[in-house]
């Protein structure tokens, strides 16, 4: 993979970054209807005073994720056909809404013969309901060049007052590329678990 490609891919992958980040930090503002009909902010509308809202708050996570299957180019992949373990360590942005943003790493490292070390930076915004959580992360791997998306959905359980363990599902769908530099699709399935702070 050439410079070029590289940085292109890259400068995409700030894109979606600062638009999850902006996402996030943003306050939401509702829009309510008034008998009239016509539509009008409840930020003008009266209402009894409230605290400020809290600035937006920082946190983490750091775990271990195991891909289990996936599917690409025409064949399947298990864990057992080849084992692959991450270990994923990234900074959270809360707000006062439902959405985070999570700006994730993911170090993998492919145990057979070979020994391929990959990077993958993996930003995305997720929307916590109470002990659930579900979102979707950008995904590019530097080195190879892939790219793709991977939707997850968690649940966390309370460890201590700041602290929680989650186990966490993901989808990832990724284009890859093939030695004569043609691309395919392929989609997976992985296990990603840790502590979240």
């Amino acid at each position: 993979m050439n410079y070029s490609e590289n940085l292109l891919h890259f400068r995409r992958l700030l894109l979606i970054s600062a638009v999850g980040l902006l996402t996030a930090v943003s306050p939401a503002q509702t829009v309510s209807q008034n008998p009239g009909g016509s539509l009008e902010s409840t930020e003008t509308a009266e209402k009894p005073k409230q605290d400020p809202p809290k600035p937006p708050r920082f946190g983490g996570h750091v775990g271990v994720v195991i891909p289990i299957v996936t599917r690409g180019n025409g064949t399947t992949t298990t864990i057992a056909d080849d084992f692959v373990i991450g270990f994923p360590f990234g900074l959270t942005v809360r707000t006062n809404s439902p959405a985070a943003f999570d700006f994730e790493f993911i170090p993998i490292i492919n145990t057979s013969s070979n020994q391929e070390f990959r990077f993958l930076i993996h930003p995305g915004v997720v929307y916590n309901y109470k002990k659930y959580a579900a979102g979707v992360r950008a995904a590019y791997e530097i080195g190879t060049g892939n790219y793709g998306f991977t939707p997850i959905v968690l649940r966390s359980f309370k460890l201590t007052e700041k602290t929680n363990y989650f186990i966490e599902a993901d989808f990832p769908v990724r284009w890859e590329r093939r030695p004569n530099r043609t691309r395919f699709a392929s989609v997976g399935f992985a296990v990603h678990s840790g502590i979240s702070f």
